[in-house]
Parts: C-alpha cells; structure tokens; sequence
C-alpha cells in the first residue's frame, strides 16, 4: 500500500504539463495606416481571459519597412495599461522626433530599418522578455489592454499581429495532483 501512495505522490508531481491556449489579435484597421510619420497611434483591445496564466507574448510587424532612411528614424512601441480607447486611434504629432507614449507605459521595444524602400521589407517581432510578459499579464487582468506606437518615419506593413500563449492545466494534471496530496495524507496519518 505504502508504494502504491508513494507512486501516487510521485505521479502528482511529474503529471502531464499544461496544455497551451493561443490567442491572436489584430488591430483595424490591421497595418496601423502604415504608421504614417506626422501621427502616432494607440490600439486598445479587450481580454476574456483575466484568470489566464501567460507564457508567451509576440507582437509581429508583417513585412515592415522604412519609407526612406535618414538619421533618427525610430519606431517605438509601448504596452498601455489603460488607452486611450478601443480599437485604433490616431494622434498628430506633425513629425515630433522621440516617442509621445513616453511616461505611459513599458517600452516594449524599438525598430529602426537600416535598409529602407526599395530594398526587401522584413517580418519584425518582438518577442516579450518575462518582465513584459508579467507587465501584460497585469495590464489585461482588468480585461482591457493596448499599445502606443510612435514612428518617427512611414513604416509601411501589410500587418500587425498580437500572439498570446496562455497554460490551461489539464483535468489529468489537476487529478494527479489531488491524488498525490491525498497520498501524502494517507502517509502521514500513519507515521503517527
């Protein structure tokens, strides 16, 4: 019997890992309006999942690239708590170089293209450090989320894609566990 409960406890803590849940999101309109240089934009988007354990977070910029190359030509993207709104809303900034979403939330990184047109454009994506990650899981646990994009040139792109990979513990997961904490019971009750 002692084995069998040990096997059990063992089990608890080896069982399957989680599986995985993927969710992506693109804003509309989904290019940003090529992120046109006198404007920078915040994109809002609502979250169901406020219980959910993140593992991965990406932001892809589908075949990005710089209208020209010229000196101080950044694109900055920020993680919003709270935006400005639902959905894509645009701001004039008339060109003002460094990033307006500055102060508003973590800089999730920034992109300069070292080619510009003509030359082939690029898939660009971030993907979120664990800090990030903890931040996003944070930012959606109210169910609302965004980012702040500032280019400082025309960054044109066919796309822009949020992934977000979440762990969904599985019923065998769940009932190996309580049966290995029950084991553990069983033997201590009989240790004394």
């Amino acid at each position: 019997m002692k084995k069998i409960i040990a096997l059990l406890v063992i089990l608890a803590f080896l069982a399957v890992p989680a599986s995985a849940s993927v969710y992506y999101f693109q804003p509309n309109p989904y290019d940003l309006s090529d992120l046109d240089h006198y404007r920078y934009f915040s994109w809002g988007f609502e979250w169901e999942h406020p219980n959910a354990e993140i593992t991965s977070v990406s932001l892809t910029f589908k075949n990005i690239q710089d209208y020209t190359v010229e000196p101080d030509d950044i694109m900055y993207v920020n993680l919003l708590d709270t935006p400005p709104g639902l959905g894509v809303n645009a701001y004039y900034d008339y060109r003002e170089l460094g990033n307006a979403w500055e102060g508003d939330g973590p800089l999730i990184g920034t992109w300069s293209d070292p080619l510009g047109y003509p030359n082939a454009p690029i898939d660009l994506t971030f993907n979120f450090t664990e800090e990030q990650i903890g931040y996003f899981g944070d930012f959606v646990a109210d169910g609302v989320a965004g980012f702040g994009f500032d280019a400082d040139c025309h960054y044109f792109n066919d796309g822009v894609e949020l992934r977000v990979e979440t762990a969904v513990p599985e019923p065998l997961t769940i009932g190996l566990f309580g049966l290995g904490l029950v084991g553990m019971g069983i033997l201590r009750r009989k240790k004394h």
